[in-house]
């Protein structure tokens, strides 16, 4: 696997960057942008302020695309590993975006709408990502075309209060508080148009909401006015995921590392169990390398625990001082009160329970390999009738 860096020449602003600055955030360089990290409260106090209550996250550095035209279902099929023909409008799917190699060129959340199809990628990625679009659409022929929403701010709404505080913002009458998880709404208030996702990013119950730049202040300030939420930064959301098990682009996927070698198979989309084929005509870019990728895998993705100390990246995991792994992510887990984290270890080592050492510069550190998540993930998931 590679570190990923990002290289721009200049940083790009959030729309509501100004904003963040008069609540004092700490603004840091982050996949081309400047983005909050914390604010007054600082990490802990966030991450658990999101836990307790409710977080708010400025994610517009994300990209947003729609996708347009008949032969969207075949695009979407051919360039993500989901599986959209039995989904219901509305209904949304984490997938990933693979090379021909089977390597991860990203992950992304993509929504399936009555006449189009809404797809959120990662901010380093976006341009990328619209490159692979534009090499399918050349070279399949399919007649579509997309939209990239530049203008469309994206603010997080996490935590157990999150629907309390959605039903406050925008009233009982959307039941916004019954969307199940990963379903997708678009609602009207006085005049403004918001498209509602329940989704996140840190194992909690939450919506991401997508509004046009004139009228995302305005919905921030109502958001914080319920005096359930408050905003949260970078360092949060990262301790938040990782506690709840997240993987991040850039650390645990990259373009060299299969889906397999991540662990997430879950996300590819699997053939008619009777007929053997996938739907429609498309098969995704990189499928016919899954197979051979899985065969000579030599590693896969671990949570570790840590007895002391953070083990964070860069930082190599040992077995009787012989190196079997590295570190992708670390932190400190303001709920467990322990260090954890992600590792690639090689495959003979790789069970839930294994202890081992981090090199955590010079000093040896005990670890045990973890099943994830660390901390439960509270995602609304209505019980089926």
């Amino acid at each position: 696997m590679k570190k990923i860096s990002y290289s721009f020449t200049q940083l790009m602003k959030l729309h509501l960057h100004d904003y963040h600055v008069n609540l004092k955030a700490k603004m840091v360089p982050f996949a081309g942008y400047e983005m909050p990290v914390q604010y007054p409260q600082g990490v802990l106090k966030e991450h658990l302020y999101c836990r307790e209550s409710c977080g708010l996250f400025d994610v517009s550095h994300m990209g947003q695309v729609k996708v347009f035209g008949e032969d969207r279902m075949k695009f979407v099929e051919t360039l993500t590993t989901g599986e959209f023909q039995t989904k219901k409008s509305g209904q949304s799917v984490l997938c990933l975006i693979l090379n021909e190699k089977a390597g991860i060129i990203d992950d992304t959340i993509v929504a399936k709408r009555d006449d189009h199809i809404h797809i959120v990628v990662n901010a380093g990625n976006k341009f990328i990502d619209m490159k692979q679009m534009d090499k399918i659409i050349k070279d399949y022929n399919y007649k579509v075309q997309y939209e990239y929403l530049k203008d469309k701010p994206l603010i997080a709404v996490q935590g157990p209060n999150a629907h309390k505080v959605l039903n406050e913002v925008f009233g009982t009458e959307y039941n916004l508080d019954k969307i199940p998880f990963m379903f997708m709404v678009n609602i009207q208030k006085n005049g403004i148009d918001y498209q509602i996702n329940r989704c996140g990013y840190t194992g909690e119950d939450g919506y991401e909401i997508s509004v046009e730049n004139s009228k995302a202040q305005e919905l921030c300030d109502k958001l914080l006015a319920t005096k359930m939420a408050q905003f949260c930064g970078l360092g949060a959301r990262d301790s938040l995921r990782l506690e709840a098990g997240l993987c991040l682009h850039g650390h645990e996927m990259d373009d060299t590392i299969s889906p397999y070698e991540a662990k997430l198979m879950w996300t590819v989309r699997k053939p008619n169990k009777e007929t053997g084929k996938y739907n429609e005509s498309a098969s995704f870019i990189g499928r016919d390398a899954l197979p051979q990728r899985q065969k000579d895998a030599k590693f896969k993705r671990m949570g570790f625990i840590t007895q002391s100390g953070i083990a964070r990246p860069p930082c190599d995991i040992e077995f009787q001082g012989q190196k079997i792994g590295s570190v992708t992510s670390g932190t400190y887990s303001p709920n467990l009160k322990k260090g954890l984290g992600f590792a690639f270890i090689n495959n003979e080592y790789a069970k839930d329970g294994t202890q081992l050492q981090a090199d955590i510069r010079g000093s040896k550190v005990n670890i045990t390999l973890s099943p994830t998540p660390f901390v439960p993930q509270r995602y609304y998931k209505p019980e089926k009738k």
